[in-house]
């Protein structure tokens, strides 16, 4: 098995794990996560916290996309995944801005999380599969 297929699948695993443990998050307890963020990043500027979301998930849906690439799997997998990442970021930087500007999270970008995690997680679970078989 080749060293990109391995850590593609072991990124795979990672992305899926990582996103269960979010869809299972109640409403509350995003809540109160939002509330500890809000103090921490209270005298940071929005720019600066918006930019470094973007530049970090970008950073790794980019490493992610080229993963599946280097694997050998289908161009076409690779563009559903690049571009479902990059949806995932745009929720990522919609939500941010959300709370920074608002200061809690409502039900909508809950929720909205909540759907974007599920299709993450189902994205890693498929990879993983695809890659194994």
């Amino acid at each position: 098995m080749d060293i990109a297929v391995k850590i593609t699948l072991v990124a795979s695993l990672v992305l899926m794990g990582y996103n269960i443990s979010e869809f299972i998050l109640s409403y509350e307890s995003v809540c109160e996560k939002t509330e500890e963020f809000r103090k921490m990043v209270d005298e940071v500027q929005e720019g600066a916290i918006r930019r470094s979301n973007f530049i970090l998930s970008l950073f790794l849906s980019a490493v992610f996309t080229a993963l599946t690439y280097w694997a050998g799997l289908a161009l076409w997998i690779t563009a559903v995944v690049a571009l479902k990442l990059l949806f995932s970021l745009c929720c990522s930087d919609l939500t941010l801005l959300h709370v920074l500007r608002v200061g809690d999270l409502t039900k909508k970008f809950y929720m909205l999380s909540k759907v974007d995690s599920l299709v993450n997680a189902a994205l890693g679970l498929g990879i993983a599969m695809i890659v194994v078989l």
